[in-house]
């Protein structure tokens, strides 16, 4: 059966994750498919820090994500969204992308799925002399262990993930290990 939404879309033309997404290790996971507008951004953030908090809160007798990894899980994902829905046909009317989060004992793995190359190439708003775009990538390397990108037949799938286990002394110099460009 499938979810109508507000556009017409319905969850058979959702982007689809490969199905390595789901792991096979014991994890918390969701997957929440939305309209493509940017408004949607902001509802996925709200999901994604809901998600985590519920996953990890006082009655799952686990120890809660940490503040910082929270803010940093919200301010990635928020930029592999926007980039799908500027990017993608899932920014266009009727358009949907796809969020899936997992979170297990060693790390936090999220997914955004969008809906393939735009229908009709368009030049980026941009004025001569403005630098505006190009740094989504930096933001999601800055703030994440490991990133990537692939594509299925009919789905781009943006992904990162942050490690949550603390890392021994055997890892780095003095038991320091940092993630490329994240603060210590």
């Amino acid at each position: 059966m499938c979810e109508t939404g507000p556009l017409g879309w319905t969850t058979a033309d959702a982007p689809a994750l490969d199905e390595g997404e789901f792991g096979d290790t014991i994890s918390d996971h969701t997957v929440w498919s939305c309209a493509g507008s940017m408004t949607a951004v902001r509802s996925i953030r709200s999901r994604v820090r809901e998600f985590l908090t519920e996953a990890r809160g006082a009655s799952s007798g686990r120890p809660p994500i940490p503040r910082t990894v929270l803010d940093d899980t919200e301010l990635a994902t928020s930029e592999l969204a926007t980039n799908a829905l500027l990017h993608s046909r899932s920014g266009e009317i009727g358009g949907v992308m796809t969020l899936f989060l997992r979170l297990d004992a060693q790390r936090l793995r999220v997914a955004v799925a969008d809906q393939g190359h735009r229908s009709v190439a368009e030049p980026h708003p941009l004025r001569a002399g403005e630098d505006t775009f190009g740094r989504g990538q930096l933001i999601v390397d800055s703030c994440t262990s490991r990133s990537g990108e692939y594509h299925t037949e009919a789905s781009h799938v943006a992904w990162f993930e942050i490690d949550l286990v603390p890392q021994t002394p055997d890892d780095g110099e003095d038991g320091v290990v940092q993630r490329q460009g994240v603060r210590p």
